[in-house]
């Protein structure tokens, strides 16, 4: 199988570093984990000099669509990386979709879905438990703490908390929720379109900057008195989201039960961590959940815990925990 594997920031150029230490960080690691396969990988060519490690030889290119346009007929099946942000991971799942080849990921129907929080919260509507969530003009006043967040937001991309009272700026396409006392977690899991397994309870490290949020890292696996309920309710909800396949990640605030933040329908930061403690090559079981086999469950031999360094994500093991 010949596959071509690529990061959106670093194959077109985007030196933000909100995103581009978690993406490159992903890309070594699906590397790594594809190194027995025919691989090819993209670079923009203003990172043309840098060292992605994983032994192959990048391809350099100027603009990405065109060069996808241009040569994704030659491969047997993509694998990339994106953020759902201003629709990137919408965009390019439609154009691999309607090349013909097969995309290691989840559909573009599914996508859409799930990068408009909207579109995802009707969708889960009575499936999961959710946060209670307004428009911009159902707020008058603020009566209680809310955050406020994109409606295609990614991570802790834009949020910020309002205080009772404040009088906020409301503008732009935001949507708002309740805030809910608890603990930031995620849950991977691998799904083939219609059946998914989870694999790990991940920690959120979250921190306050001012009235935003931030997001600098985390742990997987961990455990929690709550886990099996958290992975009941993530399991929930992509499988109400029919062609979510793949990799998924669910973020949840486990409280007086879990509640669902949002479904990510793509490869995580955990990744980078889990595939480390794993008994199980992790990028090959996402190709094998893809074509539709589910592993009976994934065994992990340590914790992993993830933060953001200088040129990467910074992932510390601890063997000597039994993962779950």
């Amino acid at each position: 199988m010949k596959l071509l594997i690529f990061e959106y920031a670093t194959a077109s150029g985007i030196d933000d570093p909100e995103i581009f230490l978690e993406g490159r960080s992903m890309l070594e690691a699906l590397l790594a984990d594809f190194r027995d396969f025919d691989v090819e990988f993209l670079l923009s060519e203003r990172f043309a000099d840098m060292d992605i490690g994983a032994g192959f030889r990048p391809s350099i290119i100027g603009d990405l669509d065109e060069w996808l346009q241009e040569n994704l007929e030659g491969f047997d099946a993509c694998m990339f990386i994106a953020a759902e942000e201003g629709m990137e991971l919408y965009r390019l799942t439609r154009i691999i979709e309607k090349s013909g080849v097969l995309l290691l990921g989840s559909s573009g129907d599914a996508v859409r879905t799930c990068s408009d929080k909207r579109l995802t919260y009707r969708a889960l509507d009575g499936r999961v438990p959710l946060i209670g969530t307004y428009e911009p003009e159902e707020i008058v006043d603020v009566p209680s703490r809310l955050i406020v967040k994109p409606a295609d937001g990614v991570a802790c991309q834009g949020i910020r908390i309002i205080e009772p009272g404040d009088v906020p700026d409301l503008s732009g396409d935001l949507i708002i929720q309740d805030f809910i006392e608890g603990e930031s977690v995620s849950v991977s899991l691998l799904s083939d379109g219609e059946r998914a397994l989870p694999l790990s309870l991940n920690r959120q490290d979250i921190i306050m900057a001012g009235s935003e949020l931030e997001y600098s890292g985390g742990s997987a696996p961990v455990d929690h008195e709550m886990r099996e309920d958290a992975f009941t309710v993530a399991r929930r909800a992509v499988e109400s989201i029919p062609g979510l396949r793949g990799y998924v990640g669910v973020d949840l605030i486990l409280a007086d039960e879990p509640y669902v933040v949002e479904i990510n329908s793509r490869i995580t930061t955990p990744y980078i961590g889990l595939r480390r403690v794993a008994e199980a090559n992790l990028g090959h079981l996402i190709l094998e959940s893809v074509l539709g086999r589910l592993p009976s469950g994934v065994k992990f031999n340590g914790t992993a815990s993830f933060r953001k360094g200088t040129d990467g994500m910074i992932v510390e093991v601890n063997e000597g925990f039994r993962g779950y």
